[in-house]
């Protein structure tokens, strides 16, 4: 892969969104869905808010175990975070 960023990486068909930006959009998404600040889901979720933050911003590579415990927060499935975004 070519030179990679929080924002994109470059590849054979071009630039394409880094997954970790999108899974951050996503997340951010359905907490702003459910009128919560990062504060209340980091507590909801026992993480902290600066990692909430960071990984809404795609600054930050989240974890298996991360990911499904913020989707449990969140109510939805571990899958459906990823979902439709490859």
């Amino acid at each position: 892969i070519g030179g990679t960023s929080s924002i994109g990486y470059s590849h054979a068909l071009g630039m394409a969104k880094d997954i970790c930006v999108l899974v951050g959009q996503r997340i951010k998404a359905l907490r702003t869905a459910k009128g919560w600040t990062q504060t209340y889901l980091s507590v909801h979720a026992g993480v902290g808010r600066n990692y909430i933050s960071d990984v809404e911003l795609g600054k930050k590579e989240i974890g298996l175990r991360n990911l499904q415990l913020l989707a449990l927060s969140l109510d939805v499935k571990t899958a459906d975070l990823l979902k439709g975004l490859d």
